[in-house]
């Protein structure tokens, strides 16, 4: 008989990291996103005051499903509070490929006894879950769906929007795969690779010591950072949170082996950084910076990217992860895509019905303003945008 159990301190958590990790591996979806160490990481930086709110299911002494959950607390139209149920690992870390951890054996039974208790013991403590970025063929996907048209508890289930994650399948060599890439492709990066090569000595470098590591890092930083400012963004490492995760996250991947930490160098000076981490022979790209300015004429990106590629096939991976965005250079490399679904799961409460109807008021505001302006929309908006600045 399953029996579940509601962990709210990080201390309980890591008391079974073990069986987590054992879990994970014979669950039906398993990626870096629901692995300990990010997650590990993750409450110590993000949790903060927040309420944790993780299901632990038990087979007799044998866990079989997690629910990784928290509760983030925000104010609606100044009403009512809201109470939102999202993945432990979320917010602004981007973790893609999310779900619950269940066990592929009686999953469905698992799946209920979650729902159960969502809907049972804890319906008092949340009102909307944001079930974001899971597979679109996630069997526990399925399963939540048809539980949620049964049960006169749940207010609905709403398809908000999906994101696409490009990937590449990896050969064994390097030379397999730029035959896969195509013609265009293989001159792009062979007139980029011969501009920079003319500019001055091209190397490039990948982190491989805890004492190279805040070197990397911060060229990393840096060029990332100058990457979004010329596009008049401040990009991701302007939160001192986010720096702190990834601080403590490739301090951990680095001594497991796992991360792809590199610059991209011209004349021993750092004009590309390559970010990304090795999870079950998967390689993840996260996130990569350039100076454009280096050599203006070349696309150093595209370089750095082959390279990353190539050491990643070195490392004995069968696949190169771009994770979510559906970038146009990412087409360069790879036709594959998945997709991953933005789902809000409404509890019978009233912070959810004040959720659902501002939902509904504001695709109704849009869909008349469509109507009523047509083709003048685009002009109105750039409008209204000018009245912002100004």
């Amino acid at each position: 008989m399953l029996r579940v159990e509601c962990l709210k301190k990080v201390e309980d958590l890591n008391a079974i990291s073990a069986q987590w990790e054992q879990l994970l591996g014979q669950s039906l979806t398993n990626s870096y996103s629901l692995s300990w160490p990010w997650l590990r990481h993750w409450l110590a930086v993000y949790l903060s005051k927040n309420t944790l709110l993780c299901l632990i299911v038990y087979d007799e002494d044998r866990i079989v499903g997690i629910a990784p959950l928290w509760v983030k607390k925000v104010r609606q139209a100044g009403i009512a509070s809201l109470r939102i149920l999202r993945f432990i690992g979320s917010e602004e870390v981007c973790g893609d490929h999310l779900d619950l951890i269940i066990h592929q054996k009686n999953f469905e039974a698992i799946c209920r006894a979650i729902w159960e208790h969502l809907h049972g013991p804890l319906k008092k403590e949340w009102d909307i879950w944001e079930y974001d970025f899971v597979p679109s063929d996630s069997k526990v996907l399925h399963t939540l769906n048809e539980l949620s048209e049964r049960d006169v508890r749940c207010l609905g289930m709403s398809i908000n929007g999906y994101t696409i994650c490009p990937y590449a399948t990896l050969p064994e060599t390097w030379e397999q795969y730029q035959a896969t890439i195509g013609t265009k492709q293989r001159g792009n990066l062979k007139t980029s690779t011969n501009l920079m090569m003319q500019a001055g000595q091209l190397e490039f470098k990948i982190c491989e010591s805890i004492a190279d590591l805040p070197r990397f890092m911060a060229s990393h930083i840096d060029l990332h950072n100058k990457s979004w400012h010329d596009r008049g963004q401040s990009g991701s490492f302007a939160s001192r949170n986010f720096t702190e995760f990834h601080r403590r996250f490739s301090e951990e991947l680095l001594q497991q082996g796992r991360l792809l930490l590199c610059n991209l160098e011209l004349n021993g000076i750092p004009v590309g950084s390559f970010y990304g981490f090795e999870y079950k022979k998967v390689l993840h790209y996260y996130l990569l910076g350039v100076n454009r300015e280096a050599v203006p004429k070349a696309s150093i990106g595209r370089v750095l990217l082959a390279k990353s590629i190539e050491a990643a096939i070195q490392r004995g991976c069968r696949e190169f992860d771009m994770l979510r965005g559906f970038e146009e250079y990412k087409y360069y490399w790879t036709d594959l895509e998945r997709r991953e679904l933005l789902i809000t799961f409404s509890n019978r409460t009233v912070g959810a019905l004040v959720y659902s109807l501002r939902q509904f008021t504001k695709r109704f505001l849009k869909n008349f303003a469509a109507v009523l302006f047509g083709s003048r929309m685009i002009t109105l908006k750039r409008w209204l945008g000018r009245g912002v600045k100004s």
